[in-house]
């Protein structure tokens, strides 16, 4: 299965438009920026080519191209499906007149985020929870997680690390775990490397906080 049915051109038009909002609003986006929207479509795209379920390829560009509007100017971003949902609604209606098609894209903004606590139940929503998901992935998904994020700096890395290492056993689909193998790999020996300069940082500082090194003198 490809896509259930190709893109008619007035659907093209919209997804252009929606290109142009989302380009204007996540340009200076902290992490989730547009080059993530970018890769979250790309590989969304990817993976509705590889399932079996039917992907409506416009509910899903609409969504994957929406789906973290409601970071933007987010004080923390914990709400930011379901924000997010609100914020595309208000746009969609000036483009779509078919109030269900609206809603399904709106779902897979409310869905693609864990802290929605709405489980993905449309491929489509499914397709995006695994791309987004996949994309917090490796080096380059670790570094976007730590951006932004208030507290200390071993809190801030041992709650990334634990989630991300959750991250590969979540996915729906058995394409999205081939496609995020390299990555997961990848975020193992990152948070190894990160977990092991996290004990030699709190060794050195129980020696300046305990006097050791002067008492050695």
């Amino acid at each position: 299965m490809v896509f259930k049915r190709k893109l008619y051109p007035e659907e093209m038009k919209i997804i252009e438009r929606i290109v142009d909002f989302v380009k204007d609003k996540h340009h200076r986006a902290e992490g989730h920026d547009y080059s993530h929207v970018l890769e979250v479509c790309r590989l969304s795209i990817e993976i509705a080519r590889k399932v079996k379920d039917p992907v409506d390829p416009f509910v899903l560009m609409c969504g994957a191209l929406l789906h973290d509007i409601g970071r933007i100017n987010a004080p923390n971003g914990l709400f930011h499906g379901l924000d997010g949902a609100a914020r595309a609604n208000e746009l969609l209606k000036s483009y779509i007149d078919d109030e269900k098609l609206s809603r399904q894209i709106q779902q897979i903004i409310v869905s693609h985020t864990p802290e929605s606590m709405v489980i993905p139940r449309t491929p489509e929503e499914k397709v995006v929870f695994d791309a987004d998901t996949i994309e917090r992935l490796g080096f380059m998904g670790m570094v976007r997680g730590l951006m932004g994020k208030s507290g200390t700096m071993g809190d801030i890395i041992e709650d990334r690390i634990h989630k991300r290492l959750q991250d590969y056993s979540k996915l729906f689909y058995p394409v999205s775990r081939k496609f995020a193998k390299k990555a997961y790999k990848e975020t193992i020996a990152v948070s190894k490397t990160l977990r092991k300069d996290l004990v030699r940082r709190a060794n050195e500082i129980h020696e300046i906080s305990s006097y050791s090194l002067i008492k050695e003198e």
